[in-house]
């Protein structure tokens, strides 16, 4: 076992993958392959030997994952049909994103001394279910501020400007913006603005301008923020107040983003 305090669970989403690629290849009504079916038994039980116990100490519930999974060990047990074990496999999928970026999070936040506060962890859960690699882009930047002897917060706002952009790009492709009505692209841009994207999800939703106003006028806050520091070599006079500047620049750039995404994620 590595040092990794995760690294039980690590291993379980890894086999649960390489299991769940298996399963949904099998073109057979049902599941006859011993080989297969042991594998899906090594799974199960890994997740009640080792991952199991990691979820329930950090206090999250295990109900539907525990149905899962020994559901998935008593098809296992017999030649069972094939839908079977990929509804399973499905509901196990469906979760496994939202309890990685949970799990990441608290447990990194209890390393550095300063834990997540409910709506991050609230955010990083529903950043997990549309785009994973963002969530962990947004732990990290939680991560970078919290941490007393980082040299430079730079990568920090680039990193929190993508996990808006990401979740921007999932809710509103490109190509959706440009085909709406009256939709026209700003001055020297091939491509629509953040500003732009926000606006056509919350028209989606029927939301009017007074609405749409605050989560627009955060986007272009974020835009300022970051192209500001991204511009910055030492502005600041010394290396210090430089340090301590970047990052009282980046908590500010991290409200917008939460503000942001809390209106686009509803919650």
């Amino acid at each position: 076992m590595s040092g990794d305090p995760l690294s039980a669970w690590h291993q379980f989403s890894s086999d649960f993958g390489r299991l769940a690629k298996n399963i949904n290849r099998s073109t057979s009504v049902n599941i006859n392959s011993a080989q297969l079916r042991d594998q899906v038994k090594i799974v199960a039980r890994q997740y009640f030997h080792d991952a199991r116990p990691l979820l329930l100490r950090e206090g999250f519930d295990v109900s539907n994952l525990d149905h899962s999974l020994q559901r998935l060990h008593q098809l296992a047990e017999g030649q069972n049909a094939a839908t079977s074990y990929k509804r399973c496999i499905k509901a196990v999928r469906k979760v496994l994103p939202g309890l990685t970026s949970r799990l990441e999070m608290q447990t990194a936040s209890s390393e550095v001394g300063t834990p997540a506060n409910v709506m991050e962890v609230q955010l990083a859960e529903a950043i997990a279910a549309l785009v994973p690699t963002a969530a962990l882009s947004y732990q990290q930047a939680i991560l970078d501020l919290a941490e007393a002897t980082r040299l430079s917060f730079r990568g920090t706002a680039t990193e929190l400007r993508e996990v808006l952009r990401e979740v921007l790009d999932h809710q509103a492709p490109d190509e959706d913006v440009m085909g709406a009505p009256g939709f026209k692209l700003e001055k020297d841009r091939s491509k629509p603005t953040m500003k732009q994207k926000v606006r056509f999800i919350l028209k989606a939703r029927d939301q009017g301008e007074t609405t749409r106003a605050s989560p627009e006028r955060s986007v272009e806050a974020v835009e300022a923020i970051v192209g500001g520091l991204t511009r910055s070599v030492y502005d600041y006079g010394s290396l210090v107040t430089h340090v301590a500047g970047e990052r009282q620049s980046v908590v500010h750039l991290k409200r917008y983003v939460d503000a942001v995404l809390a209106h686009l994620l509803e919650l």
